[in-house]
């Protein structure tokens, strides 16, 4: 019973930690209506987080990116944003969920955690 518990913790600490970029998720995309031509490499790309732009608009695609660095998410959707021609993206929260069950006793101890990126890539009318 002694190496066991080490080896549970051990189990929970490896699966809990953060991500190193390691994995460096590309975001993907689910169009909702046609694309436009390709905006350059560096083209700006609006962001909003809270609230929608007040211009009218319509919304190109949904876009997706499952790392756990925001910093990286962000980036990779800025990049899929600029391919299908939009002029910004409005960030609706995390994309994805993980989590891990350790049985302790009669009971488990569960760990999860929110990570990734879910935004609406737009389109000025």
């Amino acid at each position: 019973m002694k190496r066991i518990i080490p080896l549970l913790i051990s189990t929970v600490l490896l699966f809990s930690c953060q991500s190193t970029g390691f994995l460096m998720a590309k975001a993907k995309i689910t169009m909702i209506n046609e694309p436009y031509p390709a905006k350059e490499e560096n083209a700006n790309i609006e962001v909003y987080i809270t609230n929608p732009p007040s211009a009218p608009y319509i919304e190109l695609a949904q876009i997706t990116c499952d790392d756990t660095e925001d910093d990286w998410c962000l980036k990779q959707i800025k990049i899929k944003a600029r391919e299908i021609g939009a002029d910004g993206i409005i960030i609706l929260g995390k994309s994805a969920s993980g989590g891990v069950g350790v049985p302790i006793g009669n009971m488990y101890y569960v760990s999860s955690e929110e990570y990734g990126m879910k935004a609406i890539a737009f389109k000025y009318k």
